[in-house]
């Protein structure tokens, strides 16, 4: 893995939280805000998000501006059949091509968000037998694909996705093989849909290539606290869903002590949403948790 030594996790972040900032930007824009600032901040790796239009050679000498190592990026389709299965495959080819190209050897596999799953967030809406298995078996062939160009498929819940309750993540862990997918589990995600992440994070330690740190606050974190009707645009606008590591309900610290004991993956802190007006001093306070929690980890 880029940047850092061989059997050594590290801590990374994700830029996430800066796409809520001034609509007046442009996505490079609020990306090269988004660098400056974490690297003043102190963050080192920052997870990888290539631009359509920007070679990786020039996404890689941009980060080298910032003084910011390339950290495991993502892999994301909704595998509920509106994309071409070959269309999904070729995305997948040219993802691993650029990771592969910029260091890194393991990827996050993000089944995205379907909308009648964010209208009614986190309690696995409209499952269907079918569609689940269609969705695990594209899951497996974009698994494949990236195995075979090089990169580690890491699957990675999502609360609004077709992979979002208990049930249906172990429905793929349990289904695929370990060689085949490995688990790159977000904390919040999980726990806002109503899992224990240290307890999946233990079941699954030895599939557990990387892992994003979130935290959610308690408001919304049962459905019956979610109101009649709420989608997740809805409740996640309130600032109340997701919290800045360390300030809402996810027990973090349970998260790394169940880590296996030489996990070198990326510890990957992120704010969803900051629960703030300034975004800056979210990741500042991000920064501080992880300097203060992550130790241990690292060693």
């Amino acid at each position: 893995m880029s940047s850092a030594a061989p059997g050594q996790a590290r801590i990374a972040v994700s830029p996430l939280g800066y796409l809520w900032g001034t609509v007046d930007a442009t996505p490079l824009e609020q990306m090269a805000q988004a660098y400056a600032d974490l690297h003043d901040i102190g963050f080192t790796a920052v997870r990888v998000d290539v631009p359509d239009d920007l070679p990786v050679d020039d996404y890689a000498h941009w980060l080298r501006i910032y003084d910011l190592t390339p950290a495991t990026g993502i892999f994301a389709a909704t595998f509920d059949g509106t994309e071409a299965l070959p269309d999904i495959l070729e995305r997948a080819r040219r993802t691993a091509a650029q990771h592969t190209a910029l260091g890194l050897d393991r990827v996050m596999l993000i089944p995205d968000p379907v909308p009648y799953r964010l209208a009614r967030p986190a309690v696995g809406a409209g499952a269907d037998p079918g569609t689940f298995a269609r969705a695990v078996a594209q899951i497996a062939a974009a698994a494949g694909v990236l195995v075979a160009e090089g990169l580690r498929p890491l699957l990675h819940p999502k609360v609004g996705g077709l992979v979002e309750t208990e049930a249906e993540v172990l429905g793929v862990l349990d289904t695929l093989d370990a060689a085949l997918l490995g688990f790159g589990p977000d904390t919040g995600h999980l726990r806002w849909a109503g899992m224990d992440p240290a307890a999946l994070v233990a079941r699954y330690a030895d599939r557990v290539g990387a892992v994003q740190l979130s935290d959610v606050f308690a408001d919304y974190a049962r459905p019956t606290r979610r109101g009649r009707g709420k989608s997740y645009a809805e409740l996640v606008a309130t600032r109340r869903v997701w919290a800045e590591p360390g300030t809402g309900v996810v027990d973090l610290d349970a998260v790394l002590a169940a880590l296996p004991p030489r996990f070198d993956g990326d510890l990957m802190v992120e704010i969803e949403r900051p629960s703030t007006d300034s975004v800056y001093h979210s990741y500042v306070q991000a920064h501080e948790w992880a300097a203060a929690h992550l130790a241990a980890a690292l060693t």
